[in-house]
């Protein structure tokens, strides 16, 4: 019989906080835990600093082990991450390092591990590129067309206009009490030294030093094909066990979810609502349903606000719906709401961009419509509510894509587990060649 070994791997997350305030840190969570379920021996190591973002507000229980390390606005930078994350990753002695969120830090950490260790550096939006992460050009309402690694003066000007990026300094060395995004990602920039031009220099041959670069979409995947050969197209995924196959009813007034931060002007919501405005004075009987604590300047009687939802009742969100839109104008990096509808067995209508476009088979899995176009997003919303057939025939197909292609043991077995265990057999074979020489 022959003992299988496998590999020890330290996940690195410099932002991470549990219950979670974004995807990124499921993903992370459902990785390790399907890892430590198959034998790997893991552990996650992440920083405990909360002025400006939840990083290590760790609130509830998780089944793999954590290590903590403190900070403060005067030690949470470069130089000090490099030592003190060097020093306890090293103490553990792993065989392979994963980075997970980190935005312009965790590159200083890829240079510092990259000669010990294989580096494998997920990007979960655009962490690198654009320094607000959303690739958005607000000023002009539409879709960058530069980028850090392109033009890293330009993206220093467009998120720090005139002399705000010494303001926004001063505020965090005196410790101003905000949680701005604005003092979160500056903090985050400042401290990486990434206004400098060593740090700019110096990036791509950090990038050319991981063992994966690992995103989500082929959109992403360009910006970092210049600096690697390495570049790895990974989704994300679901737990189809937790979001299970709907009933399709046949209710008059249908309902029609729209899942996400409804708030956000990026998610499309706009979009939505003129293109039901529309079906209700063809006299369509429906209700959309959004979940969000802000106020809501319209009085339109088909919107109905559920108000915030905990993550466990998220998943009967799904089952009380017909019909899931996804309206997103922002190139959306994955969309992790488009795959929990999936699973439902729901017919989603998304925006053709981004990771939305590559989830769903326009025409097999769901649809699609042009971002921001309402009156397309109308005209598929009409054929969907008058056939029952449409929405059964989109949604079985949708919930058979989520569980052979999104589930989390197939999204952690094909991508994950495959590349670890055959990078560890490397290491094992040099290390015999090493003892015999």
């Amino acid at each position: 019989m022959i003992d299988m070994k496998f590999p020890r791997i330290a996940f690195i997350d410099l932002a991470f906080n549990w219950p979670p305030v974004g995807g990124c840190w499921v993903d992370l969570k459902e990785i390790m835990s399907r890892l430590m379920a198959r034998g790997f021996e893991v552990r996650l190591f992440t920083p405990v600093w909360t002025d400006y973002y939840p990083r290590g507000d760790i609130r509830e229980e998780l089944p793999f082990p954590v290590h903590r390390i403190h900070f403060s606005r005067f030690t949470f930078n470069a130089w000090h991450l490099r030592q003190r994350f060097g020093k306890a990753v090293r103490e553990w002695s792993p065989d392979l390092v994963f980075l997970g969120e980190g935005y312009h830090l965790k590159h200083h950490l890829l240079a510092h591990f990259a000669p010990d260790f294989p580096v494998y550096v997920r990007f979960y939006a655009y962490d690198t590129q654009c320094l607000n992460l959303h690739y958005w050009l607000y000023d002009q309402h539409r879709v960058c067309d530069g980028g850090f690694l392109t033009d890293p003066a330009r993206c220093h000007r467009c998120w720090h206009p005139g002399a705000s990026f010494p303001k926004r300094l001063a505020k965090i060395l005196l410790g101003y009490p905000d949680r701005h995004p604005q003092l979160h990602f500056t903090q985050e920039y400042a401290a990486a030294l990434a206004f400098t031009p060593w740090y700019r220099f110096m990036l791509p041959e950090w990038l050319w030093q991981a063992e994966a670069l690992i995103v989500y979409n082929e959109f992403t995947a360009q910006f970092y094909r210049k600096h690697s050969n390495r570049v790895r197209i990974i989704p994300s995924g679901v737990d189809t066990s937790r979001f299970p196959c709907v009933t399709p009813t046949d209710r008059r007034k249908k309902i029609i979810l729209v899942p996400g931060r409804i708030n956000d002007e990026l998610k499309g919501f706009s979009t939505v609502r003129q293109a039901c405005q529309r079906l209700y004075q063809m006299g369509y009987d429906f209700e959309v349903r959004i979940t969000t604590t802000c106020e809501i300047p319209t009085h339109d009687p088909w919107i109905h606000n559920l108000g915030w939802v905990s993550q466990d009742r998220v998943p009967s969100l799904y089952q009380e719906a017909d019909i899931v839109i996804v309206p997103s104008i922002w190139v959306e990096p994955f969309g992790i709401t488009t795959l929990e509808a999936m699973s439902s067995g729901l017919p989603v209508v998304g925006s053709r961009i981004g990771g939305i476009a590559e989830t769903i088979v326009h025409g097999q899995s769901g649809l699609h419509f042009e971002p921001g176009n309402s009156e397309q997003l109308c005209a598929l919303l009409r054929g969907l509510l008058e056939s029952k057939d449409l929405r059964r025939r989109l949604g079985e197909a949708a919930r058979q894509r989520a569980v052979e292609q999104y589930d989390w043991d197939q999204v952690v077995d094909r991508h994950y587990i495959q590349p670890f265990l055959l990078k560890f057999g490397q290491l094992q074979h040099e290390k015999r060649k090493r003892a015999w020489a």
